[in-house]
């Protein structure tokens, strides 16, 4: 696609459609599309910060500085409970269910304090306890294991630096954490939006 049809593209998406694709989806662009961003975001008068996040999916980021960036999201409060006291951290919540020849297999991460993470941990086993072995024959090979995975997951919960799944819930949302970065509200949006 040259330039010329890539701008007339972007004239035509709403501010919201545009938000969304340079703040989530501009990995990968090509640099001359960053200043068709940048002539978009100005003629609509929509917030600079915005291109921080096109150019933000487009770098390369060290361990610390993904570090640096899930402290800002740890200090939010849980977008569960609301408790602004505790850092929040992230789980991956492993669910089992199973119908006989059907069995149904999600692996959901989310971000909260370290209570809510354990009870989400907890209700997850439950649930795969009591519905993922009725499936042949993945009902019964995956149940154990997926037991076993948020047992394991509940012991990041409430570590005292960022765990792993918030590093990655981190990396995976860095355009939207950089172009929101100053916005308190919006940053709490994110989290609770990929509450999964």
């Amino acid at each position: 696609m040259d330039l010329i049809e890539i701008e007339k593209r972007y004239e035509k998406m709403s501010d919201n459609e545009l938000v969304k694709i340079a703040t989530t989806n501009a990995h990968g662009l090509r640099p001359e599309v960053f200043q068709i961003i940048e002539n978009e975001i100005k003629k609509r008068n929509l917030n600079p910060d915005i291109l921080k996040g096109a150019i933000a999916q487009n770098k390369d980021y060290s361990i610390e500085e993904i570090e640096n960036f899930a402290k800002i999201l740890r200090v939010l409060p849980c977008p569960i409970c609301g408790n602004a006291t505790e850092k929040l951290n992230g789980t991956i919540l492993h669910t089992v269910k199973s119908f006989i020849f059907f069995t149904q297999s999600k692996k959901e991460p989310i971000i909260a304090c370290s209570n809510c993470l354990d009870k989400k941990n907890n209700h997850a086993m439950l649930t795969t306890a009591a519905l993922g072995w009725w499936g042949l024959p993945w009902g019964f090979i995956k149940t154990p294991i997926y037991i076993y995975k948020n047992y394991k997951a509940k012991h990041e919960n409430s570590i005292n630096k960022p765990n792993n799944t918030l590093l990655s819930f981190t990396l995976s949302n860095i355009g939207e954490i950089e172009s929101f970065i100053n916005n308190k509200e919006k940053l709490k949006e994110i989290i609770k939006a990929k509450e999964y």
